[in-house]
C-alpha cells in the first residue's frame, strides 16, 4: 500500500476497496506514481533554471530591475547591523 494511501485509509478497506473498485485504485495508484515522477522532473528543471539565474549577467540584470535582488552593499549592511561576522575578504582587501 502506498504512503499517500496509508495516510487516510488502513489497510483492510484499501483491500476492500482493491476488490471493490480494483481499475478505480489500479488508475489512482497509476496516477500516483506519475505524478511523483513529474514532480522529480519539475523539481530538476527549476533547480537548473535557478542555477542559470544566479550566474547569467542579463537574468540578474533583469533581476535587480525589477527589484527581486538587493544591491550587494545593502546585502552586506545587513549582515553587519545583524553581526554576522566581518566582510568579505575583497572587501577587507580594499579597505
Amino acid at each position: 500500500m502506498d504512503e499517500h494511501i496509508r495516510e487516510i485509509i488502513d489497510e483492510a478497506i484499501y483491500d476492500h476497496l482493491s476488490e471493490e473498485l480494483p481499475r478505480t485504485m489500479g488508475e489512482l495508484n497509476e496516477f500516483h506514481e506519475l505524478a511523483g515522477k513529474l514532480a522529480g522532473k519539475v523539481h530538476r528543471r527549476t533547480q537548473a533554471v535557478k542555477k542559470h539565474m544566479m550566474f547569467c549577467e542579463t537574468c540578474l540584470n533583469r533581476q535587480m530591475q525589477l527589484g527581486l535582488l538587493m544591491p550587494i552593499e545593502e546585502f552586506y549592511e545587513q549582515g553587519q547591523m545583524m553581526g554576522l561576522g566581518r566582510l568579505p575578504k575583497v572587501h577587507y582587501m580594499m579597505n
